[in-house]
């Protein structure tokens, strides 16, 4: 073979080499960057996940922050009710035994359960949070009508029928007229659908509720009486 025929063949062989290994590397370059901007991509939407999980979290915690603070706007609102006589204002202000009953009371289960420990209530403040909570009936003012139809769940009526309420009961059958339910749970809950279904106050509530006429006032002595106990009890715990 002539030099410049060998020359030509190498320069070839040369190109031809150099051609298929360019095109091998760029086919690898072109392959790392595919999977590098994959993997960029991956990383960008677990990233965004992870901002999306943040902002419900967020939101979530700002819905958790406007239920307390109104929570305890109701509870502060029904601490200075409380605060002031239980006898009804000849001012016009809101007293105990004139509040709307659907005003809410701000406790919570817990709080009432402070409310109710070493009594024959207790056990029932998340009954009591629940029905006010799903009946609009304040939950202080169920629990003052238990408190002080069935004298902190020690009547007769409380022990063996379950009715912390007084319910069914008349003056002279107090015991045998009066409803049985099957838990203390099922009483509440019957006395927030009665109350949800005729609003009002106290006051109002008085007059078809009991034949005493000093029934409200009774009611309200006692919806000072756990607003009292709830707030000592808070203060020791």
């Amino acid at each position: 073979m002539k030099r410049w025929q060998y020359l030509l063949f190498s320069t070839a062989l040369t190109v031809t080499v150099l051609a298929v290994g360019t095109g091998s590397y760029l086919a690898i370059v072109r392959q790392e960057r595919l999977e590098a901007l994959e993997q960029a991509e991956r990383e960008a939407e677990a990233y965004l996940e992870q901002l999306r999980e943040a902002r419900e979290q967020l939101d979530e915690a700002a819905e958790r922050l406007e239920a307390l603070e109104e929570m305890l706007l109701n509870l502060h609102q029904m601490q200075q009710i409380a605060e002031r006589s239980a006898a009804p204002s000849r001012s016009g202000r809101i007293t105990l035994a004139t509040m709307p009953l659907d005003m809410p009371s701000g406790f919570t289960a817990a709080r009432f359960e402070r409310v109710f420990a070493g009594t024959g209530l207790a056990g029932l403040g998340q009954a009591i949070h629940g029905d006010e909570k799903a009946y609009g009936v304040n939950g202080v003012i169920l629990a003052a009508i238990c408190i002080h139809e069935s004298g902190w769940g020690t009547s007769r009526l409380a022990r063996e029928r379950n009715n912390l309420a007084g319910l069914g009961a008349h003056d002279g059958c107090e015991y045998t007229a009066a409803m049985t339910f099957e838990g203390r749970e099922a009483c509440v809950m019957f006395l927030a659908e009665l109350l949800a279904g005729r609003p009002g106050s106290l006051d109002e509530v008085g007059r078809w509720y009991a034949s005493d006429p000093a029934w409200a006032r009774k009611v309200a002595g006692c919806v000072k009486c756990i607003a009292e106990r709830g707030n000592n009890n808070a203060d020791k715990n």
